[in-house]
């Protein structure tokens, strides 16, 4: 039996979708599909019925769930305090980030008093929002910052996780501008002309999913012609800028090319939506310096524990 198994039978569960969870864990869906069918072997029973969609739990699975969570958290508890023992990384806190706050939150955040104070190192693994999730879920890492909003998806609302406000954001449609500082791109002026738009990967789920709740909210169908793709939101932005179309990027992210004129946002608020920024950790003990972390940020924001995943056969 091997660890790396735990771990992808909690990212299943976190994710309850057997590709959405072999992406998370980077390898490709049969070969996820064989692990966990080794698992199960090495159990001696079904932990997953596969007849429904989401998957769901048998009673095996239900059973062994709990104990497969302590198990790795075990694991990594054992890890750090063995370097803690050995003198290394005592005070590296470890964090995974969406690439957008990574970039434009993480820095002036984890500098600012009195976190700075608290004298920790830290280390930080830029990555979308499904490997956020597997990597918290897996204890690869101590945090993981992420967007937030009532109607994205909810894996890390209904996993073993607690959460905390730490910041907001939000989502805008932008252009690219003329020499006289207006938008290339108008869609209240469109009328039956396409406008090129330049859209999320598809595995960025989350803002994907927020910005179809936005289009749903406009007067009239948006006529958007999809030509270009990417995961990183500093790309999209660079494509705007050089005026290959529109798209919908963090605030965080355009502010400083907004202010340059570079960029305008377009659609008015009907076309933006506010988002919470939340750090989010595995429920129960950790670490020395991220318990010391936890506690200040408690103080200082409201806090939202996660709910229990339902599993049902």
């Amino acid at each position: 039996m091997e660890l790396a198994w735990l771990e992808d039978f909690l990212a299943l569960v976190a994710t309850r979708n057997f590709s959405t969870a072999a992406t998370a864990r980077s390898i490709s869906q049969p070969a996820f599909s064989r692990r966990i069918k080794s698992l199960e072997a090495w159990i001696g029973a079904d932990l997953v019925d596969r007849s429904t969609y989401p998957v769901h739990l048998t009673e095996a699975g239900n059973l062994f769930l709990p104990r497969c969570q302590e198990q790795v958290r075990e694991m990594y508890r054992l890890r750090t305090d063995c370097r803690n023992a050995a003198g290394a990384n005592s005070q590296l806190v470890t964090f995974a980030a969406l690439h957008t706050l990574s970039i434009y939150f993480f820095p002036p955040w984890i500098g600012s008093a009195p976190i700075s104070a608290l004298g920790m190192r830290s280390s930080m693994h830029a990555t979308d929002f499904m490997e956020c999730i597997e990597h918290l879920s897996s204890s690869r890492c101590d945090f993981a910052i992420t967007y937030d909003h009532p109607d994205g998806p909810p894996v890390l609302k209904t996993g073993p996780f607690e959460s905390l406000q730490i910041g907001a954001d939000r989502l805008i449609l932008v252009s690219g501008t003329d020499q006289s500082g207006r938008p290339l791109f108008d869609i209240n002026q469109a009328g039956d002309n396409e406008i090129p738009f330049l859209a999320y990967s598809w595995n960025d789920g989350y803002l994907g999913k927020l910005i179809s709740l936005i289009r749903s909210r406009w007067r009239r169908p948006l006529n958007l012609n999809t030509v270009y793709q990417s995961s990183l939101a500093e790309s999209l932005k660079h494509m705007v800028v050089a005026g290959h179309g529109i798209a919908w990027l963090p605030q965080i992210c355009v502010r400083k090319s907004i202010a340059e004129r570079e960029l305008v946002q377009i659609g008015g608020q009907q076309m933006s939506l506010a988002m919470e920024i939340r750090i989010f950790r595995r429920a129960g003990s950790m670490g020395r310096a991220g318990e010391l972390l936890w506690r200040h940020l408690a103080d200082h924001a409201e806090r939202r524990p996660g709910r229990a995943l339902p599993i049902t056969r």
